[in-house]
């Protein structure tokens, strides 16, 4: 990996990406948003920190988009955190809602990124018949 790469991977490691809300007052946030794996397709592991703060207190769910898997369900204080072993593929969203309402109150992305694209092939000459 050349220098330049190497600083353009780090960059990429420690920008924050912002969460989409639908109100200013609510801040969602995942920490790392980035998990890097070895090679592209390798499934990365990560533990994420979600933390949240809304403007009032509620009942509210932190969800898988795609799936709406419920990952953690509360009542009651508006400032939360969430820790949760990521083990994915693929870039995933997380959304923050309100137990009564089916429309995200704001998002965040966990991004997959990948050191090397695919897989190195072997430097010897030797092949195996």
């Amino acid at each position: 990996m050349d220098k330049l790469s190497h600083w353009l991977l780090i960059l990429c490691l420690i920008t924050p990406l912002p969460a989409l809300s639908q109100d200013s007052s609510i801040v969602f946030t995942a920490t790392p948003e980035r998990c890097v794996a070895l090679h592209k397709g390798q499934t990365c592991y990560q533990d994420v920190l979600f933390q949240w703060q809304t403007p009032q207190v509620g009942s509210y769910c932190l969800v898988m988009s795609q799936s709406l898997h419920q990952l953690a369900c509360w009542n009651g204080q508006a400032v939360q955190k969430y820790q949760y072993s990521f083990e994915g593929d693929s870039t995933t969203t997380f959304s923050l809602i309100r137990n009564d309402e089916a429309e995200p109150l704001a998002e965040v992305k966990v991004v997959v990124t990948w050191v090397y694209k695919a897989p190195k092939q072997s430097q010897s000459g030797w092949r195996l018949f």
